[in-house]
């Protein structure tokens, strides 16, 4: 006795598409679908990319896009722990940092941290860094702690190779150096210091005021549109090889 069995309609198909190399159907599940009034949902909270300096006024993380490919100098009118954190987690980030310093003692320890200056940080007298080569995949940090009156340097800005310069108070030479700086921070200053910062950098009166009495730790990073208070806090690693925050070195 011979029976026959009437094809369902998805059965020519399930063959074609076995014949065309879709392979094996799964399990049935509803299509993911979302109505367009809800795609604002999807927003996801996602900060800037680059170095954590710190916390805002709100809390919330305050990062610094030091790896660029386009030529960016920072000034930072402030004390040697700020700067040492920021080339530290600058090199946690994967970039190169070349240290430029007439006092190459104070940044031995961090050298010797770092795997004796194999690991990302380069320390060198004034006026002897060598070309860095920086790309995309190699971006690099120049520090300069070169004092009051850094000389201009043999190493500047360009594409993914930032420079900081560190500043231990004003300076006949800062005006020139906020002026061609793309950020700038302030830490503790004298009232003198922020008078002359407010004609500057076009500082308002309340954050002239705030500059003499500005905690340890705590900077105002200053652009061309913005103006952030940020409170550098240090991990235990960073407590362990750096100290405390301190304006004073």
């Amino acid at each position: 006795m011979t029976t026959t069995t009437t094809p369902s309609p998805a059965g020519p198909r399930l063959g074609e598409r076995l014949r065309t190399g879709f392979g094996l159907l799964g399990p049935r599940h509803p299509r993911h679908a979302l109505p367009v009034e809800q795609a604002d949902a999807l927003t996801l909270p996602i900060g800037d990319d680059g170095v954590v300096v710190g916390v805002n006024s709100e809390g919330q993380p305050a990062v610094l896009g030091v790896n660029r490919p386009t030529p960016y100098d920072m000034v930072l009118i402030g004390g040697l722990w700020t700067a040492q954190v920021m080339a530290l987690r600058s090199a946690a980030t994967g970039a190169r940092v070349a240290v430029e310093t007439g006092r190459p003692q104070a940044w031995m320890q961090m050298v010797h941290a770092m795997g004796g200056g194999q690991n990302g940080l380069s320390v060198y007298d004034v006026g002897r860094v060598p070309p860095q080569g920086a790309s995309a995949g190699t971006p690099v940090l120049v520090v300069r702690d070169c004092g009051m009156r850094p000389p201009r340097g043999r190493v500047v800005s360009g594409p993914w190779q930032s420079v900081l310069t560190l500043l231990p108070y004003l300076s006949p030479v800062a005006p020139r150096l906020l002026r061609q700086a793309r950020l700038a921070g302030i830490q503790r200053v004298s009232p003198d210091e922020a008078a002359e910062l407010g004609r500057t950098m076009g500082l308002s009166r309340t954050e002239v005021e705030s500059l003499p009495a500005l905690p340890d730790g705590v900077t105002l990073w200053c652009t061309d549109r913005d103006r952030q208070y940020v409170l550098t806090q240090p991990t235990d690693a960073e407590i362990g090889l750096l100290g405390t925050p301190r304006r004073m070195d």
